[in-house]
């Protein structure tokens, strides 16, 4: 008896979490609704991770850390704590977003932290919130092919972002 319960309760979470993807799916197919293209240089968002709950962006985190060449060319909108590191090498200076509520954990999906190129114009401390702030963050995602080592890696980046504190 006590099996039946178990694989009862295995079945029912399987049928959620399925229901959830079918969900999110949608989500990434449907258009955002209207308003929403100023924070993403006038470009309508194709995957707003702000309006998901948790469950939907841990999955598209996932997703998009695990096959980010699906999402190559669109339009995301993210929230996170805003990253910058300055390169000792050449003296570029780097951002990223962790995505997630300040606090969270980088290391609990792949894609937990989604580096960004600034749009044009917007110079580092004046036009950003102060690092470690709450942001969101909209722009176009591309890859970037980098060789470290005689190792190739793709790595996804979004280009002319928008960056507000939330």
């Amino acid at each position: 008896m006590k099996s039946k319960v178990n694989v009862s309760r295995f079945l029912a979470c399987a049928a959620l979490v399925g229901a959830a993807l079918l969900f999110a799916h949608s989500l990434a197919k449907a258009p955002s609704s209207g308003g929403d293209t100023a924070e993403a240089g006038g470009a309508e968002v194709d995957l707003d991770f702000t309006r998901m709950n948790q469950t939907i962006r841990t999955t598209y985190s996932y997703r998009l850390g695990a096959n980010p060449k699906e999402f190559d060319g669109k339009t995301l909108r993210l929230y996170g704590t805003l990253l910058t590191r300055v390169d000792k090498a050449d003296g570029k200076r780097y951002f990223a977003c962790m995505l997630g509520e300040p606090g969270g954990c980088a290391c609990c999906a792949p894609g937990g932290v989604l580096e960004f190129e600034p749009k044009d114009g917007m110079k580092w401390p004046e036009d950003f919130p102060p690092a470690g702030s709450s942001v969101t963050v909209a722009g176009r995602l591309g890859m970037v092919v980098e060789v470290d080592e005689g190792r190739t890696y793709t790595i996804p980046r979004l280009f002319a972002a928008d960056v507000s504190e939330r």
